[in-house]
């Protein structure tokens, strides 16, 4: 696991807020989010929050080629962390490591979390887009249908402890209930090694996230875009149960997006996933 600091914290927070709003007083500038992350006493005033992410999930976050953290979640926590007053430290680590990670403590928050009934019960998560998935296949391969039927005996790669394999368990086991073949899953630990996976043939499809699929087969034409959209959920950060203060980070969220500068939007469009944006953060949405 390797510790990233992309410079000094305040000094990026307040460079990605001058990025996005064109101008520094545009309600989005350190100060002003500071104070308004401390009115009721925010727990993490003056505090520098480790934050753990899976570093190759483009245009989610990944490093850029100065060993900096870049992308939409990543801008997302920073802009919520300045309205709590805090700055933020970036550790990377596989995405099955991130809840765990917070469960004993070691980290304050995990980034790029789905919200599902399962994973509330270890830890709290405080959404901030809604988006489902669909599938990556070679260019030069076959579509998947529409249906979740059309999944049936392919190989599909995917990574260790995603959200995506109860849902396409129990669809193998309509498969074969149905007399077809089941669904093979093959768990790697990083979503270039589930790509790589597809494009050696070693697996027929792998699933994309709908808040990143059309970026991905932008930068490789190698790719398309294909089957079903499942498991379509709200997604952001999980903090402990035990420390996380979860309502702090909704309510900081929740002023991210009501933002008269309209950073929120900003950001997720600057990525070219404005689809995905949500009116409302609530601590643990999934029923």
């Amino acid at each position: 696991m390797r510790v990233h600091r992309a410079g000094p914290a305040a000094a990026l927070v307040t460079a990605i807020g001058m990025l996005l709003t064109g101008c520094a007083d545009s309600g989005s500038d350190s100060a002003t989010a500071a104070a308004a992350g401390t009115k009721g006493g925010s727990p993490f005033a003056g505090k520098t929050l480790t934050v753990v992410v899976q570093p190759d999930w483009k245009p989610l976050m990944w490093e850029n080629g100065k060993g900096q953290e870049t992308g939409y979640f990543y801008d997302l926590v920073n802009e919520a962390a300045k309205r709590l007053g805090a700055e933020v430290e970036p550790v990377n680590a596989e995405f099955s490591a991130i809840i765990p990670s917070l469960q004993s403590g070691k980290f304050d928050v995990g980034v790029g979390t789905d919200a599902t009934v399962e994973r509330q019960q270890a830890v709290d998560i405080v959404p901030f887009l809604k988006a489902g998935y669909r599938f990556l296949v070679r260019k030069d391969a076959k579509d998947i249908g529409n249906t979740m039927d059309a999944l049936c005996g392919l190989r599909i790669a995917t990574l260790a402890g995603h959200s995506i394999i109860p849902p396409v368990k129990e669809q193998s086991r309509r498969c074969t209930d149905a007399g077809h073949k089941p669904i093979s899953l093959l768990s790697f630990p990083t979503l270039a090694a589930a790509q790589l996976a597809v494009k050696s043939s070693r697996a027929d499809a792998t699933d994309a996230y709908t808040g990143e699929a059309s970026w991905i087969v932008k930068a490789d034409p190698s790719m398309k875009i294909t089957g079903p959209e499942i498991n379509q959920n709200f997604s952001g950060f999980a903090v402990s149960k035990r420390t996380g203060h979860a309502d702090a980070w909704a309510r900081a969220v929740n002023e991210v997006i009501n933002d008269p500068s309209g950073i929120y939007r900003k950001i997720l469009d600057k990525y070219g996933v404005g689809g995905i944006a949500i009116d409302r953060s609530v601590v643990n949405p999934a029923k």
